[in-house]
């Protein structure tokens, strides 16, 4: 369950990186809060022996990789941890991978679990979550996800996915829960910037969107299906297929079109995708946005800020799912960390605040200006159209 959650551009975007406290509704567990403590579960032994959670733990506290065979990540992050983590065992901090493949494990799924086990080399505990109990108690939302644990059991932080900037941000997490002062690292901005695409595919992209944008008419409406752009957006996907752009532009085509069937089968070859950098959670939580699909893109937005805190767009995108989704509470707080960042209104491009009413519902008629909002966020806004 990965990108934003599996269920199932030419311009160069950058996230803000300011530092905002995160509302509860921005971290990376869905069904619990930092501080929380976490029930001392009893887990089933892959490479060693099981046990209870407590077992696990060091002097000072224990770190849990929540990960999975189908996942592409999942691997990165069990070589990173054998590799490099382990030298905070030293310090009182234990770790232990938790295998969360399917609710219900058949033998042939053990077996490949413990042959994944062992072409990693992994000297560290590995069990597995019987009948994902935990997984869903806990609300894991992306795959990997590591999670920093007191030796109380208190939840201390939790980090998802695997992108660029783990490699930094999960060190970083540990040391600050160890008290280990470090100085503060300058922001590594092609963690925030968006990839450059292989083989020619941004070319492909960029006349998809251009075909696209000329099919569209003044209001914006798509009257017909644009076949000449989605053969473009193919081409790209095929040239570089860990390229997002082409994927969601894909699926916002046929929805605008109206092609059903289509749209359906265009969600699910991007819900198969692994992306978890923070510029694809950004845009992908537009897209989903765009697309209605509201709570996949809340679970966008909250894994976003997990990792990035204070990025306006973020902000605003949890601000709209949430006022969508009847939950008015959530979307006040998002608006709230919004409006304490400086030029936030000049980043997004337009006036978010009268987008919503004081209760954090979606102010009444709003919907149009919605949609020109996350055209202009997602980058497909038709010249002349606004």
């Amino acid at each position: 369950m990965n990108g934003c959650r599996k269920i199932a551009a030419a311009g160069i975007l950058c996230l803000w990186a300011f530092s905002f406290p995160l509302s509860a509704s921005s971290f990376a567990l869905r069904g619990m809060d930092k501080g929380s403590r976490v029930p001392d579960y009893e887990f089933v032994g892959v490479s060693a022996g099981g046990g209870k959670l407590s077992s696990f733990a060091g002097e000072k506290g224990l770190v849990v990789i929540y990960w999975a065979t189908w996942s592409s990540r999942s691997p990165d992050v069990l070589l990173f941890a054998e590799k490099e983590l382990r030298r905070y065992e030293k310090m009182g901090v234990k770790f232990l991978a938790v295998n969360a493949d399917h609710q219900e494990m058949k033998a042939e799924h053990m077996a490949e679990v413990k042959s994944a086990v062992a072409k990693l080399g992994l000297s560290f505990p590995v069990v597995l979550d019987a009948g994902l109990k935990v997984y869903n108690e806990i609300g894991v939302i992306s795959v990997p996800t590591t999670i920093v644990l007191d030796n109380a059991l208190k939840i201390i932080d939790a980090y998802p996915g695997f992108p660029s900037a783990a490699r930094d941000d999960i060190p970083d997490r540990i040391d600050a829960f160890l008290g280990i002062v470090k100085e503060k690292r300058a922001e590594k901005a092609q963690y925030l910037l968006d990839r450059k695409p292989k083989n020619y595919a941004l070319q492909y992209y960029n006349l998809g969107k251009r075909l696209f944008l000329s099919a569209r008419s003044s209001s914006g409406d798509l009257k017909g299906i644009p076949e000449a752009a989605l053969e473009r957006l193919d081409e790209a996907i095929r040239r570089d297929p860990d390229y997002f752009r082409p994927y969601l532009l894909k699926a916002i085509v046929l929805d605008l079109a109206k092609s059903n069937g289509r749209r359906e089968a265009a969600i699910r070859e991007l819900g198969k995708r692994d992306f978890q950098e923070a510029y694809e959670r950004r845009m992908l939580g537009f897209g989903y946005l765009y697309l209605g699909m509201d709570n996949q893109a809340a679970d966008c937005f909250r894994l976003l800020s997990s990792q990035v805190s204070g990025d306006p767009g973020a902000l605003f995108g949890e601000a709209a799912a949430a006022a969508r989704r009847k939950e008015g509470q959530a979307a006040k707080r998002a608006l709230s960390e919004l409006a304490k960042i400086p030029g936030a209104k000049e980043s997004l491009g337009f006036d978010y605040a009268s987008l919503f009413t004081d209760s954090g519902e979606l102010a009444k008629g709003t919907e149009k200006a919605l949609r020109a909002a996350l055209d202009r966020l997602l980058e497909i806004e038709k010249p002349g159209v606004r």
